[in-house]
Formats: C-alpha cells, sequence, structure tokens
C-alpha cells in the first residue's frame, strides 16, 4: 500500500480548501479502495467526505428533485419521490452492483467513478492508455467482448461502468459542482459531450471518488 495522508472534511468549504496535487475524495470507497488495492491509485492523501452535509434528497421549487452527492445508491434508489416520479432512475441503480455495495457507494462517488476495464485494473497489463498514458491498450487487441462500441478511438475502448450515470443523461439532469472559483452546472448527456469534446489520440477518463 502506499503510503497517504488522511484528512477529514466537516464541510464543502473545508473539502474544497483541502485539495492539494494528487489528493483524492474518499466517500463511499468502493471503486477508491478497490484501485488503490491493485496498485493503480496511489493517492498523497485522502479527503474523507463523509461529515459533510449533502446526503439530503429534496424538492426543487420548479419541480425536480435535488439528489445530494453523499446521498447512498440504496437511499436514492429507495426514496419514495425517486421511485414515484424518477423510476427510470431507482430501477438503474437497483441493477448494478450488490445490496451490499450500494449501501455504501454515494451519487458524487457513482458519477466520478473511472472508466476502466480489465486492463485498466490489473497493473500486469503494461499497455494501458489510461493508467499509463502513451503505452498502448491492450483491450483493441485482447479481450473486449463487452467494451465500448460507440464513442470509442483507437486510444481506448473502455466504458463508463455506471448505469446511474446513464439514467441521468436520459433524463438530462444537471451535475452542480464547487471549487475554489466558485459553483459551476453541468449539463447532460455529459458524458456523450465529454467524450465528443476529447481529441481522439486522448484516452477517456473520470475522476475518482
Amino acid at each position: 500500500m502506499n503510503p497517504f495522508q488522511y484528512r477529514r472534511a466537516a464541510d464543502i468549504a473545508g473539502a474544497i480548501q483541502a485539495i492539494t496535487p494528487g489528493c483524492k475524495f474518499l466517500a463511499g470507497g468502493t471503486n477508491l479502495i478497490d484501485l488503490m488495492k491493485n496498485g493503480v491509485e496511489k493517492p498523497s492523501a485522502l479527503i474523507d467526505l463523509n461529515r459533510v452535509a449533502l446526503a439530503a434528497i429534496e424538492p426543487l421549487p420548479g419541480g425536480g428533485l435535488r439528489l445530494g452527492a453523499m446521498a447512498r445508491n440504496s437511499d436514492t434508489a429507495n426514496h419514495p419521490a425517486v421511485r414515484q416520479q424518477y423510476p427510470l432512475l431507482s430501477q438503474a441503480i437497483l441493477s448494478g452492483a450488490s445490496p451490499q455495495l450500494r449501501n455504501l457507494a454515494t451519487n458524487g462517488g457513482n458519477l466520478l467513478q473511472r472508466t476502466r476495464c480489465p486492463y485498466f485494473m490489473d497493473i500486469g497489463f503494461p499497455q494501458c492508455n489510461k493508467r499509463a498514458p502513451g503505452t498502448g491498450c491492450g483491450a483493441i487487441g485482447g479481450l473486449h467482448r463487452t467494451h465500448a462500441i460507440f464513442g470509442a478511438s483507437d486510444q481506448c475502448i473502455a466504458v463508463h461502468p455506471s448505469d446511474m450515470c446513464v439514467a441521468l443523461a436520459a433524463l438530462e439532469a444537471t451535475i452542480r459542482v464547487g471549487s475554489r472559483s466558485g459553483e459551476r452546472q453541468i449539463p447532460t448527456p455529459i458524458f456523450t459531450g465529454y467524450r465528443a469534446a476529447l481529441p481522439r489520440s486522448t484516452p477517456t477518463c473520470n475522476r475518482t471518488s
């Protein structure tokens, strides 16, 4: 295990101020911890967000719902308003992972989990442009039955693993993010637009939760 610092954020401002080069946010940890165990991710610090008050699921004045980034996947999928107004989202969340993982995984982490494939997850395979840019893509000439058909490139054919993200894109959700420069909104379908904006020689990537 690579040594790292551990920091616990009490609020959004504290989480943003705690950001340093090479750090990663820690929520449920269902993706990040696996990547660290496999030696794929080696963060210099972990910023624990579990005390940040972002777990609410509440109606918006103009209609729709606000889904807190720290709300657990299971709580989101089983929330009465989500089940009644957005059954697509509820069904998408419940179709993925296991109950144990859904009880830990957060909405924010689900969106930000790494686009990945078995070649990315195993450092024994040296060819992976996402893990080591410029080394090639082992999946293109290897086993790729479950890899991307649309939106891929000759540098990376991995797919984003989130069923929840697909549902949010179909529902035209808006993602609100904060930073030191302020808050901004990202309209969906964010993944289609993000991938289309990438140079064809650039591997697709997403930040880890």
